[in-house]
């Protein structure tokens, strides 16, 4: 992380990352699990599609551990997580730098026993011939599919945050840059936007927020319908701040090149939170507590969430119930 941001500024960056790893993670849950919620619906139109589906989520989730993906990022870690040293952008958040790469490796641990079950390799470079394998066939259907699919998209995403259908714009489409993208700023960055195959967001019209998603394929719909969406409840934790300071977060913290880590570690952060998740609590409500926590106390929260679930839970709780969070 660069020295010339003031404490303020840093602590801001910090927690943005935080929300950035949760919000990759709740995308990647979502993206893995939640076909099944339509799945009569999927399986009326073609059946068999929901076995696709399972393996094209696991087999690209292992992409970005296992696949030439990882092979070329590595793990937050420097040295493919050999090393005890995190990459820059974490080493300034105790939680991040002393987190990220175990969470990685629950994430691919968690991802070769779900393959295991559905059929996916998970040894490196095997996988990789077995993923454009089902790249390629989950392609060709959705193309054909892809006016019937949208929809089931936006039914799932709503069904899980609460989140009206009407404000969810998803379509699947080879164009998938609905709006500018920031630039990368390293080449490996740009060779990713380059081969981007879904982006997911929010946009604003006048007074009115809209999360829209655009993906290849259906699973990858729904995968940045959920990112769109918790983009959107994590608004929250920005709106106080100045103009000034939220181009400087947003510059430093949201990098298409750090969407990779995100995506390694994210899927396992997120199952620990949902862990200290209050019973019949809402979804979208717990994390837009979190959201709303300075950076300092967030990144307790989490630490206290890796150290002492139980704990964090009772915490997680307390902080719900007051008026001012």
């Amino acid at each position: 992380m660069s020295p010339k941001h003031s404490p303020l500024v840093q602590d801001e960056i910090n927690k943005r990352l935080i929300l950035n790893l949760l919000i990759q993670g709740a995308a990647s849950h979502v993206f893995l699990t939640a076909n099944h919620l339509v799945k009569d619906e999927l399986e009326s139109i073609r059946p068999g599609i929901t076995k696709l589906y399972d393996k094209f989520a696991i087999s690209g989730s292992l992409n970005y551990c296992i696949g030439e993906i990882a092979l070329w990022f590595g793990r937050p870690n420097y040295w493919f997580g050999f090393s005890r040293r995190p990459r820059k952008i974490f080493a300034s958040s105790p939680f991040l730098s002393r987190y990220m790469n175990s969470l990685a490796s629950e994430t691919t641990r968690d991802l070769q026993r779900r393959g295991l079950k559905k059929g996916v390799v998970g040894i490196p470079f095997l996988h990789w011939l077995q993923f454009i394998y089902i790249l390629t066939k989950t392609y060709l259907i959705d193309k054909r599919l892809r006016h019937r699919l949208d929809d089931y998209a936006a039914q799932i995403v709503s069904e899980i945050f609460k989140i009206p259908v009407t404000q969810l714009d998803g379509c699947i489409t080879n164009r998938v840059a609905y709006a500018p993208i920031r630039t990368p700023k390293t080449m490996i960055g740009q060779m990713v936007l380059s081969g981007a195959v879904g982006f997911g967001g929010v946009q604003r019209t006048g007074n009115r927020f809209r999360v829209v998603g655009r993906a290849f394929v259906f699973p990858l719909l729904v995968h940045e319908l959920a990112k769109g969406t918790m983009e959107l409840i994590c608004l929250h934790g920005l709106n106080k701040m100045s103009e000034e300071l939220y181009e400087q977060v947003m510059l430093e913290a949201d990098q298409l090149e750090f969407e990779t880590y995100q995506l390694q570690a994210g899927p396992a952060a997120w199952r620990h939170f949902l862990e200290i998740v209050p019973r019949n609590c809402e979804l979208s409500k717990a994390v837009m507590c979190i959201a709303k926590l300075p950076p300092v106390t967030l990144d307790r929260l989490m630490t206290t969430m890796m150290e002492r679930p139980s704990e964090a839970a009772e915490e997680l709780e307390l902080l719900m119930e007051l008026p001012s969070v």
